[in-house]
């Protein structure tokens, strides 16, 4: 993909080496991580609460939007700050917050005062989150640096889904709180390695406003802001199904231990999807592979709403999480060749965050009714169907106003 940053008029050349430096780079990656650690962790968590707390199916979706719903407010407000707050000074303030609800997480057994608790918590860990999508938007190899992203947060999805029912077992859901606590608190270490401020910056303090770039300049305003809503579509299905995975295993009478053992499998599996997406990527372009990625998870989850059972389980949870990481790198690298500045990639978390705050609650409503989890499963594929819609309208616009990013690597 070619470059996302730009530098500001003023020449400031020092400003975007800093982007570049292998060490901001792992402080952006490592800080992300961290920040979206619970959405990671959520069938886990959503599980040990039912059990440690019993809380009903439309509570559990209601807590999950909780911390989703934070991760969005956190991602608007982060992207409207950027140019006029230090980075690092944010990045602590999210970690601080973040590490405070999380403990006092540990102390409250009601509905209510969890709900206000936990979407205080999300809105720690979405500034975080934000802060590292947005400093990797300004490097400048932006398509290697999110598939190192994507990768990382595939391994560790693996570990937090290995690791959080022991966790739960012996300590119950205060001890995934609690381990939330100490990895916020790991991270702030890397801090001091995020530039204080963006490359949109002048060397003197003045804003410098950003220029378009790349295709942008022959595309009608509205093609960037289709994707984004594109990302908020796919998140339909993302916070429905990844809040509720869990669950669904255990109406169907699937094992703790196999439930456990097939998400953290299939996370695994899905760590080649970073090699294949490139490939793929170098062939066909950006635009083909992420409307037959989107096109597959349709179908796939079409199917699991008419019956899960171990097998389609297996397959269900495994060809989500490959189609999940295709979809992802392939909608950032749709920005990054659409807009080389990176402001709308900087916004992808608030996308993702729109309906990711919403579905997990949608959900827990379908099921309360009585629809089940094939209702469940046929919210995620109108998500992904939407997406498509979505998708195919921009390709159309690129392949008729730019023929050369369209079927852009």
């Amino acid at each position: 993909m070619s470059d996302v940053a730009s530098v500001s008029t003023t020449g400031d050349l020092s400003t975007q080496a800093i982007f570049d430096r292998p060490r901001t780079i792992t402080a952006a990656v490592v800080i992300s991580i961290v920040g979206n650690a619970v959405f990671i962790g959520m069938p886990m968590l959503v599980g040990a609460m039912a059990e440690s707390l019993g809380f009903d199916e439309q509570q559990l979706g209601w807590l999950a939007s909780a911390d989703l719903f934070g991760i969005f407010v956190a991602s608007i407000t982060t992207s409207l700050l950027l140019t006029r707050i230090n980075r690092q000074w944010m990045a602590l303030f999210g970690i601080a917050l973040a590490i405070a609800n999380n403990y006092l997480s540990t102390t409250i057994t009601d509905f209510e005062s969890l709900i206000v608790v936990r979407v205080l918590s999300g809105i720690g860990g979405g500034v975080c989150y934000a802060l590292g999508v947005a400093t990797l938007a300004g490097s400048h190899h932006t398509g290697r640096n999110y598939s190192i992203l994507l990768f990382a947060l595939v391994a560790v999805n693996a570990i937090e889904l290995y690791t959080f029912p022991s966790i739960s077992d012996r300590w119950g859901v205060n001890g995934i709180f609690l381990f939330f606590c100490a990895a916020f608190a790991l991270v702030a270490a890397f801090v001091q390695w995020l530039p204080a401020r963006g490359i949109e910056t002048a060397a003197g303090g003045e804003e410098v406003a950003a220029t378009d770039s790349g295709a942008l300049l022959y595309l009608p305003r509205w093609v960037p802001w289709v994707c984004l809503a594109a990302v908020s579509a796919v998140y339909i299905n993302v916070g429905a199904f990844w809040a509720f995975i869990e669950r669904a295993g255990v109406d169907a009478n699937l094992s703790d231990d196999f439930i456990a053992n097939t998400l953290a499998l299939g996370t695994l599996f899905t760590l080649s999807g970073c090699a294949i997406a490139t490939w793929l990527s170098n062939r066909y372009g950006q635009s083909k592979p992420l409307l037959w990625a989107l096109a597959i998870m349709t179908v796939l989850l079409v199917g699991l709403a008419l019956d899960i059972n171990p097998v389609s389980y297996v397959i269900g949870a495994t060809l989500f999480n490959f189609m999940w990481l295709f979809i992802d790198i392939f909608q950032l690298g749709t920005l990054g060749n659409i807009d080389h500045s990176g402001r709308y990639a900087a916004l992808v978390p608030a996308a993702q965050g729109l309906t990711q705050s919403v579905a997990p609650a949608v959900a827990g409503y379908i099921l309360v009714s009585g629809s089940g989890y094939g209702g469940v499963m046929l919210l995620c594929a109108f998500g992904t169907s939407l997406a498509w819609v979505c998708y195919r309208l921009v390709y159309r616009t690129l392949r008729q106003a730019t023929p050369d990013v369209a079927d852009a690597s």
